[in-house]
């Protein structure tokens, strides 16, 4: 059988192939406690069992100490290549040996709920331009659902401010491109932004299309926005409205998901709205597993 090192290096060659360069660097993060863990351990990890996960799992939280997101994406890195061993027959047990408490899922990727983005909003004074430019990225990524990926990539000419909507590039899926919507108080927050935006771009004498520009100090004015500034403005308003909950730009797509759910949009709609390739990603978004569609279909259907 292969070596950890051997399993590894084909797993991450393997990702390579469909995916971006930093979903490949985050499995390798994720990954890297574990077979730092098998080497002190002297394990090999097509030989690990049920007993070995879990002791492994105790490792993390207990030695390590790390927080219960992390945790969720230790073991999501370490069910994907798990999953991958079982189709290339590396080992015989498929990947629900690897078992992620609801709890820990729930916590993992929490969704924003109304009232926390309406505090997040009011702690931002428009007076200024960086948080008028962070009150825009708020709304914007609020009321479209759109990744941070997609948020950063506008170019200025892809908006509609008239018609309050915009044709954008859907990450990860070559050559597809969709529209996002929004309303008269995302508008509102755009058109102040652009107008100011305006003003940094002749200070600087940059001719950048990007819709969300940086600005000093720390960086230089009118490059593209990149995403560490904009989790860290989401960090910082979370933490100036009192939320003690973990929330990050993602929390606001599985807030538009969960909202688009409470409002009974169509799940093809809704796979639309958010630019998915399956109509089972967008389900899991809206909290439907295979369980409780078995569930209904016996209930309503037998």
């Amino acid at each position: 059988m292969p070596k950890n090192t051997e399993i590894y290096n084909k797993f991450l060659d393997w990702l390579k192939i469909a995916h971006s360069p930093a979903t490949v660097e985050s499995y390798h993060w994720a990954l890297k406690p574990l077979f730092d863990w098998l080497y002190g351990n002297n394990l090999e990890i097509v030989d690990l069992t049920c007993e070995d996960i879990t002791k492994y799992s105790i490792y993390l939280k207990d030695t390590r100490g790390v927080k219960t997101s992390t945790l969720f994406h230790y073991l999501i890195a370490l069910r994907a290549i798990w999953r991958w061993m079982f189709r290339n027959e590396y080992v015989r047990l498929d990947d629900s040996i690897i078992e992620i408490p609801k709890d820990l899922d729930k916590e993992s990727y929490p969704f924003i709920l109304p009232q926390e983005f309406g505090k997040m909003m009011s702690g931002l004074d428009e007076f200024y331009p960086d948080q008028l430019r962070s009150r825009a990225i708020l709304s914007f990524l609020y009321f479209t659902g759109v990744r941070i990926g997609e948020l950063l990539a506008i170019d200025v000419s892809q908006i509609d401010l008239k018609n309050q909507k915009a044709t954008i590039k859907t990450y990860k899926r070559h050559n597809v491109y969709r529209e996002v919507y929004w309303g008269a108080e995302t508008t509102y927050l755009l058109e102040k932004w652009l107008a100011v935006r305006e003003k940094i771009l002749l200070r600087c004498n940059s001719s950048s299309n990007a819709l969300f520009i940086a600005m000093p100090p720390g960086h230089t004015s009118g490059e593209r926005l990149g995403k560490y500034q904009v989790q860290k403005m989401i960090r910082r308003s979370r933490n100036k409205a009192g939320i003690e909950r973990q929330i990050t730009a993602h929390s606001f797509r599985h807030g538009f998901g969960h909202r688009a759910v409470e409002k009974n949009i169509n799940p093809r709609y809704l796979q639309i709205m958010l630019g998915h390739a399956k109509l089972g990603t967008t389900m899991i978004y809206m909290g439907v597993g295979d369980k409780e569609v078995e569930n209904i279909y016996r209930t309503a259907m037998i």
